[in-house]
């Protein structure tokens, strides 16, 4: 009928592969695994949790910054905050002059660089200060700037001659 001859198709090396061709799918196939394996490995590395004798899991037994500075026993006054906060940036003189006093700790850690801090401490607010006692309960919070004074007598102690004196001037206090 036709007088056309019919010519079969035929891939060759010169010519490039569609994209539904097997051999393609099979990489893509090879490929989505991988990254599959890949993230899931990332993700139980990141979240590295004990079970102990009852089969409840438990965090891994290295302290965060808060944990380590209520270890060392004393009052203590972790203040909750960011860098680009104008209020937690004014507080820091006010934690530097504290922390010339030997009697509490003074932590100030950076929410935006440690999220996992806002749902731990139950942050609402930056900055939030947060107030232990020598055992390492908390005794207290305070959400917006704070005086000196006023963070010595959340804590229970009578100001000293480190926060009052050269160090911190009259009006931060």
């Amino acid at each position: 009928m036709s007088d056309i001859p019919s010519k079969s198709i035929r891939f060759s090396n010169s010519k490039s592969s569609p994209w539904w061709h097997p051999s393609f799918a099979f990489m893509a196939g090879v490929t989505a695994l991988a990254a599959t394996l890949l993230g899931g490995w990332i993700y139980v590395a990141s979240t590295s949790q004990t079970v102990n004798a009852k089969g409840v899991a438990e965090p891994s037994q290295t302290l965060d910054a808060v944990q380590r500075v209520l270890s060392a026993g004393k009052p203590t006054i972790i203040e909750f905050g960011a860098n680009n906060c104008v209020s937690c940036r004014e507080m820091k003189p006010i934690l530097h002059a504290l922390l010339q006093d030997t009697r509490i700790a003074v932590a100030d850690v950076d929410i935006l660089k440690e999220r996992s801090y806002i749902s731990k401490y139950q942050i609402r607010l930056m900055p939030t200060q947060v107030f232990y006692n020598a055992r390492g309960e908390e005794i207290g919070r305070h959400m917006g700037k704070i005086s000196a004074q006023d963070i010595l007598a959340q804590l229970g102690l009578a100001p000293s001659n480190a926060t009052t004196g050269a160090a911190l001037p009259k009006a931060l206090l």
